[in-house]
């Protein structure tokens, strides 16, 4: 009876880890929304970039005091997987940047995720492929000086699969978010360097109770940026960057249920290379590495990007 309820019990706790672990992975690369600091295109200017992420960790920060294999894991600490789990996570995103009016940005970004997560119980877990959710936005510069000062408003779009069964990786939230934030620039010219801060919140809506039941937590999120040209094609930036979000709540037919310990925060030390291989072609190269969080992937996250910008 004893053998019998013991693995009841890993099971059920088996389960919850599994789901919580595949969802958070649709989130390993949140970090990399719509960003390109205050300044915003001109009126007829179109701006391209292709980013392909690639991460890969048997690691994730705790959300609670746990038994590792060998020691005691406190809330937040990085802790193996359990089941000796192991995250690999490939995702391209395309964004498209177009210039309304020399102060009015339109903004849109498609993911493309490749994730698959194996445990011990299931080494065999066949990945999942295929678009994610898509954001889009508006950004207006507000011509102030010497801060450049921009608000966006955004949202993203449950275009991704999601479903709930725990064994199949899911890429998409099954939700809608919207977004406010604003970002505040400052170049320091004639020195050729600049840094930029941008704060924002993101409502996370109730999803379909169709789809899933879990309702994510609202975010606050803040990215800090400087970087400095050291030759007229190459330039090194560094960013600090991360979000704070509220507890998961499992939503009933007669009744909702906070779920503890289900909040998420990350924080990641991001520094990175841009060359201008010819005008207006550019390569980027950077990597992210997680300096702190909860219920959240740890590890590193490396970048390539290529940015293409025209008039039309």
């Amino acid at each position: 009876m004893y053998q019998f309820m013991a693995n009841k019990l890993k099971s059920k706790m088996r389960k919850r880890c599994l789901l919580f672990s595949i969802i958070f992975l649709i989130l390993i690369f949140s970090a990399e929304d719509l960003f390109a600091g205050a300044w915003t295109l001109r009126k007829g200017r179109l701006w391209v970039k292709s980013a392909f992420m690639i991460q890969r960790t048997g690691e994730r920060y705790a959300n609670q005091t746990i038994f590792c294999v060998d020691r005691i894991c406190r809330n937040g600490e990085r802790t193996p997987y359990f089941f000796n789990g192991h995250v690999k996570s490939n995702a391209n995103y395309l964004d498209v940047w177009y210039g309304l009016t020399d102060r009015l940005e339109l903004q849109l970004q498609l993911p493309y995720f490749d994730i698959a997560f194996e445990d011990e119980v299931n080494p065999n877990r066949p990945s999942s492929q295929g678009l994610g959710d898509i954001r889009f936005g508006l950004r207006y510069r507000i011509p102030f000086k010497p801060i450049v000062t921009t608000f966006r408003i955004g949202a993203k779009a449950p275009t991704g699969f999601f479903n709930k069964d725990s064994e199949v990786v899911p890429i998409g939230d099954g939700q809608w978010d919207l977004e406010v934030s604003a970002d505040f620039g400052r170049s320091f010219w004639p020195l050729p360097a600049y840094t930029n801060l941008s704060v924002g919140y993101r409502f996370r809506f109730e999803p379909d109770l169709q789809t899933t039941n879990l309702d994510p937590g609202d975010e606050f999120w803040f990215r800090a940026e400087t970087g400095i040209k050291v030759h007229s094609t190459f330039e090194i930036k560094t960013l600090l960057e991360g979000f704070w979000g509220q507890e998961f709540t499992a939503l009933f037919a007669d009744s909702n249920l906070r779920i503890n310990n289900s909040e998420r925060r990350i924080l990641y030390f991001k520094p990175g290379i841009g060359w201008m291989i010819f005008e207006p072609l550019e390569f980027e190269l950077s990597a992210m590495f997680s300096l702190s969080g909860k219920n959240y992937p740890a590890g590193r996250i490396f970048i390539l990007g290529l940015a293409y910008t025209f008039d039309l």
